[in-house]
Formats: C-alpha cells, sequence, structure tokens
C-alpha cells in the first residue's frame, strides 16, 4: 500500500543488457511500497524519445549504449528537463569518464554494484533538493555548440553518415579537432557515424577516438568490419586465395598486407591479373589513384557497409556517404546520397548525388550542419531511381522523386472509382520497387494485394490476427521488410485505440533507426477529421518527420492542420463541390490552376493531377502536372484474365433467381457476362444473390479473383435503394475489369 499523500516518482532505467535492466527494474519497483513508478529502454536514442513523451524524476543510465553514450544522453536529457536527476552506471570506467559524470550526473557508480546500495543512492537523490543546472553542468569553457534536437529535425531520413577517412575526413592523415567537435555534435543529435576506409584497423584507430565515435569501422576497403561496442572484428568475405599470393611473391611483386587486404601499386596492376588467371582464382582488384588492392571477391566499402547497416539494424536507404577516389564508387552506387569533397577526383564527382564547394573535413563539417538544421543537399535524382507514375499528354514521362515521398508528406484525393486507389497502390508499388521499407495502414482491405510484392508481409484481416504495435516495431526495426497492415476487422473504437499505440511507439523507432521510410494510410479522414483530437495531434506530431502519405475520397472531412502539413497532392476526380472548395487553395497557386479547377468533376478514371509543393520543388519547374496514371506490376494477376470473355462450361457459370427460388433466364459464363447480365436482371434477384453471398463466393470460387470478392462483400452492410445498390455493384464489376484487362 502506498502513503497517503505520497506521490509516484517515474524512473527510466537505459541499459542495453537485458540482465541488468530486468533486475533494476525489479528491485526499484518493489522498492518503498511501490512508489517508483519505473520503464526501461535500451538505447539512448529511444531514451530521448521517452523524455520527450512524459517527464520522468530520475533518469539511470549505463556508459556503453547502442548510439550515442550514456555520458552524451545525460548531456542531452538536461536540455529536456532541466531538473532531471541523474546516475551513471558502468564497467568501462576512466578517469576522464568519472570526471564528466560528475559534472553530468547526480551519483557515478561503478559496476559491479550490489543492488541494495543502488536503492539506498536512487532514495537519497529523490527525496533531496536538486541543486544542479544546466550551466553548472556545462562550464562555458568547454564552448559548446547548440545541439539540434532529433525530434526537431524535418525527417528522420539521412541519419547515417558513412565516411571515408584520408582524403575526405583527414588532411594528410590528420582529421582537424573542429571535425572532431562536428562529428560528435551530430552523434549527440542522433547521427550514426561510420568509417568507411581503405587502411588497416592497426593503422589509424590510434590517431584519434574513432572507436568512441563510430558504430562501425569498415576498413581494409570492405574486406573488414569492426564494431567497437562489441569489440568483435569480421570478415563477411573471407580470405584471399594463398595460391595468388603465393605467385605474386614468387614474382617479387612489392605488397603491403593487412588482415586480409593486400597492396601494390600501378604497373604492378599487369602482375595481379596474370597471377589470377595461373592460379584460376578469382578476387575484387580495386584502384585507388596508384593504388592498386587485392580483395576477397565481393568484398568492397559499398558492401562492407552493407553488412554492417544490417548488423546494427540501419538501412542504406538512410545513409548520406562522403568521399574523394575512384574506390569511394562502390560505396555511392550502394547509398541513398553519394557526397564528392570539392578535392574529389573527377571520376568520382560525375557519379556522385552532390558536390560540396568545400573541401575534406571543412566540406563534411558543413554537410553535417545542413543536416542538423533539416536542410538536405540538393541532388539530381538518379534516373534509375525515379518513380514512374504515368505519362501527359504528350507522352513524357512523369516521375516522383523518392526524396519527395520520404522527406515530404503526400496527399492523395479523389472521388470514389476516380482511380484513387490505384494511384495510391501504384505510388506503394514503385517504393517498393526501390526497396524502401513501408508500413501500409488499411482501414477497409483495399491493399491487400501488395502483400505479393517481394519482401512485403500482409498481416490482419479475416485470416492473419492482427500483431501487437510492439511486434510491429519489432519487425520494422530489425528487418528490411514492408507490412501491409489489414484493421478492416477492428471496430473503429479499435481501430483509434491501436493507431493511437503505434503512433506514440513510432517516435522513439524512427528516431533511431530511421524507419519505415514511409508510410501509406488510408481512410485518413476517420482518424483525422475536422475537429481533430489526440490522435490528430500524434499524426502531425509524426508527419513533422515527412514519410507520410495519406488517401481519403473526402479531403473536406480531413482536419485542416493536417491538410496544411501535406506538401504534395495527387487528385484524381472530384465533384462534390466542397471537395472542390477543399482542394482550391493548392490548385489556385499555379498559373493554371483555374483550369485544371474547372476539370477536376470531369476528369476520366486514371487521370490525376500532380500539384508539388513549390517551396519544396524537386521537378525542375515545380509546376502543376497533368497525367494519365501508370500501369500496376501486381503479380499473381495475369491469370484472371481468361475469365474475362473465356466461356466457362456450364456447369461453372452463374445462374441468376428470383426470390421465389426460379430461374431468371439470365446467366454469365465469364466475367464480361456477369457485368453484361446486370444490367437487365430484377432488383430483387441482384439484392437476394448479395445478401446471401452468392455472388462473392461465385467469384471466389469459380473465377478465384478474391479481391472482386472482397469488393462486393463490403457492400453487404450498407444500406441502399435497389437501383443504387445495382448501380453501385456494377460500378465494382466495371472497375475490376477494367483492371484486368489493364494488368492483363
Amino acid at each position: 500500500m502506498n502513503a497517503p499523500g505520497a506521490t509516484l516518482a517515474r524512473i527510466l532505467i537505459v541499459e542495453d543488457s537485458l540482465g541488468v535492466a530486468r533486475a533494476l527494474h525489479r528491485a526499484l519497483g518493489l522498492h518503498q511500497d511501490g512508489l517508483y513508478r519505473v520503464e526501461t529502454c535500451d538505447s539512448g536514442e529511444s531514451a530521448l524519445a521517452r523524455l520527450h513523451e512524459r517527464h520522468f524524476e530520475l533518469l539511470i543510465s549505463d556508459y556503453r549504449l547502442p548510439g550515442i553514450n550514456g555520458l552524451e544522453l545525460l548531456e542531452r536529457a538536461r536540455q529536456i528537463h532541466a531538473d532531471l536527476r541523474t546516475i551513471l552506471i558502468t564497467a568501462f570506467g576512466s578517469p576522464d569518464v568519472e570526471e564528466r559524470a560528475r559534472e553530468l550526473a547526480n551519483a557515478y557508480i561503478p559496476k559491479p554494484f550490489r543492488l541494495q546500495d543502488i536503492l539506498r543512492v536512487v532514495e537519497r537523490i529523490l527525496t533531496e533538493p536538486s541543486t544542479k543546472s544546466p550551466s553548472d553542468t556545462q562550464p562555458a569553457d568547454r564552448n559548446r555548440m547548440p545541439l539540434p534536437s532529433p525530434e526537431k529535425r524535418k525527417s528522420a531520413h539521412l541519419i547515417v553518415l558513412a565516411s571515408d577517412l584520408d582524403g575526405t575526413l583527414a588532411e594528410e592523415g590528420k582529421v582537424s579537432n573542429e571535425t572532431w567537435k562536428v562529428l560528435k555534435q551530430a552523434k549527440i543529435a542522433g547521427i550514426t557515424v561510420i568509417l568507411v576506409t581503405g587502411r588497416t584497423l592497426d593503422s589509424f584507430v590510434a590517431e584519434g577516438p574513432f572507436a568512441e565515435l563510430c558504430e562501425a569501422i569498415v576498413a581494409e576497403n570492405g574486406a573488414i568490419v569492426y564494431f567497437p561496442r562489441r569489440e568483435t572484428i569480421t570478415l563477411p568475405f573471407g580470405h584471399l586465395d594463398p595460391r595468388v599470393l603465393q605467385r605474386l611473391e614468387i614474382m617479387n611483386v612489392p605488397l603491403e598486407r593487412g588482415m586480409v587486404i593486400a597492396a601494390t601499386v600501378v604497373p604492378h596492376d599487369e602482375a595481379i591479373l596474370k597471377a589470377l588467371r595461373d592460379s584460376k582464382s578469382s578476387a575484387n582488384v580495386e584502384y585507388n589513384r596508384d593504388s592498386v588492392m587485392l580483395l576477397p571477391p565481393g568484398a568492397t566499402k559499398g558492401t562492407g557497409l552493407r553488412y554492417a547497416l544490417t548488423e546494427l539494424g540501419y538501412s542504406l536507404h538512410n545513409v548520406v556517404a562522403c568521399g574523394d577516389a575512384e574506390n569511394d564508387r562502390s560505396l555511392f552506387e550502394a547509398v541513398e546520397m553519394g557526397v564528392a569533397v570539392a578535392n574529389a577526383q573527377p571520376t568520382l564527382k560525375a557519379v556522385a548525388d552532390t558536390v560540396l564547394d568545400k573541401p575534406r573535413g571543412e566540406g563534411v563539417q558543413a554537410l553535417l550542419l545542413d543536416l542538423l538544421d533539416g536542410r538536405t543537399p540538393y541532388r539530381q535524382p538518379r534516373p534509375n531511381r525515379r518513380l514512374l507514375m504515368g505519362h501527359r499528354a504528350s507522352g513524357a514521362p512523369v516521375y516522383l522523386d523518392p526524396f519527395a515521398v520520404v522527406e515530404n508528406n503526400i496527399g492523395i484525393f479523389g472521388a470514389s472509382n476516380s482511380g484513387k486507389s490505384w494511384l495510391a497502390g501504384l505510388l506503394a508499388e514503385e517504393m517498393l520497387k526501390q526497396d524502401y521499407q513501408m508500413c501500409i495502414i488499411d482501414p477497409e482491405g483495399d491493399y491487400r494485394g501488395l502483400a505479393t510484392s517481394p519482401h512485403t508481409l500482409l498481416m490482419g484481416g479475416p485470416e492473419i490476427p492482427l500483431p501487437t504495435v510492439a511486434d510491429v516495431i519489432n519487425f520494422n526495426e530489425w528487418t528490411n521488410n514492408s507490412l501491409v497492415l489489414d484493421i478492416s476487422m477492428y471496430e473503429w473504437g479499435e481501430r483509434m485505440a491501436y493507431m493511437l499505440e503505434f503512433l506514440r511507439a513510432l517516435r522513439g523507432l524512427r528516431s533511431r533507426r530511421g524507419r519505415p521510410h514511409c508510410f501509406l494510410v488510408d481512410e485518413i479522414q476517420h482518424f483525422c477529421p475536422p475537429e481533430g483530437g489526440i490522435l490528430t495531434d500524434m499524426f502531425l506530431d509524426a508527419m513533422k518527420w515527412g514519410g507520410f502519405s495519406v488517401i481519403s475520397y473526402r479531403p473536406s472531412q480531413i482536419a485542416p492542420a493536417l491538410l496544411d502539413a501535406i506538401d504534395h497532392w495527387l487528385i484524381t476526380r472530384l465533384s462534390l463541390p466542397e471537395e472542390i472548395e477543399t482542394v482550391t487553395p493548392r490548385l489556385s497557386t499555379f498559373p493554371d490552376g483555374e483550369a485544371a479547377l474547372e476539370q477536376l468533376p470531369s476528369l476520366a478514371r486514371g487521370q490525376a493531377y500532380l500539384c508539388p509543393n513549390r517551396l519544396r520543388p524537386w521537378m525542375a519547374d515545380a509546376n502543376l502536372v497533368k497525367f494519365q496514371v501508370g500501369p500496376r506490376t501486381i503479380p499473381h494477376i495475369r491469370h484472371l484474365h481468361k475469365y474475362l470473355r473465356a466461356p466457362l462450361p456450364e456447369n461453372k457459370r452463374f445462374y441468376f433467381n428470383t426470390p421465389e427460388g426460379g430461374h431468371t433466364g439470365k446467366s454469365a459464363a465469364n466475367l464480361w457476362e456477369f457485368r453484361e447480365a446486370l444490367t437487365d436482371v430484377p432488383a430483387p434477384s441482384v439484392r437476394l444473390h448479395l445478401q446471401r453471398g452468392d455472388f462473392e463466393s461465385w467469384i471466389r470460387g469459380t473465377l478465384h479473383d478474391d479481391e472482386l470478392a472482397r469488393r462486393l462483400h463490403k457492400l453487404t452492410g450498407h444500406d441502399m435503394s435497389d437501383e443504387a445498390l445495382r448501380q453501385t455493384l456494377q460500378e465494382i464489376i466495371v472497375d475490376r475489369y477494367e483492371e484486368l484487362e489493364t494488368l492483363a
């Protein structure tokens, strides 16, 4: 029992050792008759997200953590809550760590410790007045830079820096103090730093705090990956064939050896090629100016980085890479954005997404400061990474830049049966083709077909239980796969509760991993109605990061603040006056916007307008674009084509009956005949078959079209007149028929 009038103290434990975290949680949770409300997390980034969500009286943090370390966490935490009491615990103490801990924390406790001791320290700290302030913990002579909050950065997109060393970070083998300072500030603000170098491990670690700064060091041009926090070294591609090295020694080729790499200089590359031919072996040969490097097959800077990211739980789509020489090309090809410093070789500049106007460390500093301020350097979208959305009347292709999707927010609006859902599905397919991780919130089961895309999993709906939010977060964090969450079987209250829990958990995931890269949320008007509410506020907070695509057939029924958060609009046919009025402010900003507004009610199915944000353009002219939406490539669709016109045998045809049980004389031998028969069959017969599930059973069991059967099933709960029901049914069949014609 709690004492009368007692106040619960919230304690946050940050510990990546599950055993230690459980022991502390159990001990503190039972101490003082339950007056401590204890929460745990396993990284500094997730702790910062918790601190932004709610107030804690005490933070207990380990020193060695994934991402930012405990000292950096304490420094950032005090900027969020100045009165927060803190304890640092560590098994890896040093005089410098202890000195800084005593400046920042209320207590410093080395491991191993007894639980009784830490309980006494916690009780003392929580009962005595707080005497530390931010000014006490940050002496003026440290000249610290302001630290941007990860939660205030515009997006969660480019959160990993992968940088070459010599010629990029370092000049004549040395990294400047100013470059070290900016790198540390970037790490504290939530950017993960990975070094990718051609050097051997023992040749540079001693020159600076690389092991403290970097989550991974990819050395020997990708052949070795070192994880400082785990203190492990891996060789993802194995060793060189010893027969090749023996032949090179016999040929007196001068070689510098690392753990794996063998390097020489031009013109000895001819001897390397001969040794490979003679030994009938293979290897990767890399050039860097006059140097020639011999590596195991498959080893490059790009593949070494990919291995490191997979082990750490990051994606190549979250990486900006910096380099200066030829051997950085594979790095640029692998990552989201390749950035060449001003002193880079012309051949690397030619393949870079961006070329900085400053050399070496100065250039990297400027890049990081831009990223911390939410500014992404200008880049020209790579041709092989553009999203093809359709074609203009002239035949010219219409593309979306993936950065416009993952760094901004997209709104897709159109009336029912206008092609809006097709357009949203096309956008999702194009992003999935580029291996972006998506999370699709599907309130009506309209996007289940996307689960046939590679690396995409369907959860929820009638067949598969919807996972818990914790499982969704773990799935998104530790796999590169995408999710379609079908919440159609939930009541609306349950959907709202699920989404609220999901959005709360999302902040920490995007802060520490930058994933999922994008979200597609259908029927957004149900979650964010005009009057707003807590779920609307949560959506608005999540959309500050960018990466949301929201879909609705009623934009007028969406909270105005959410509409204001949308950067780029895709609009199909709209005919209701209130819907046209809602999109008028956006369209009217374009020179030809008035003409587009007049055409909206008469747009053919499959036609759309692209309305880019003119303040955040990615297209050369950033003008309004009218286009024909392109085809989709949903797998497993061609087998349905045979049911469009080819006649079925008599025992598999559909026969229309009267409510009294007689035969109307109408039957359908394929989907085309079924569509035509609906025009003449009496309305009572149509209603009878629909309510009994006859249409759904025939289409699912005989035509094997689960998607069309699902759409028809949704009609059974609608209250319509006979003619409205017939018309809606015909529209659904016509739409599906046209889809199958297009896809097949």
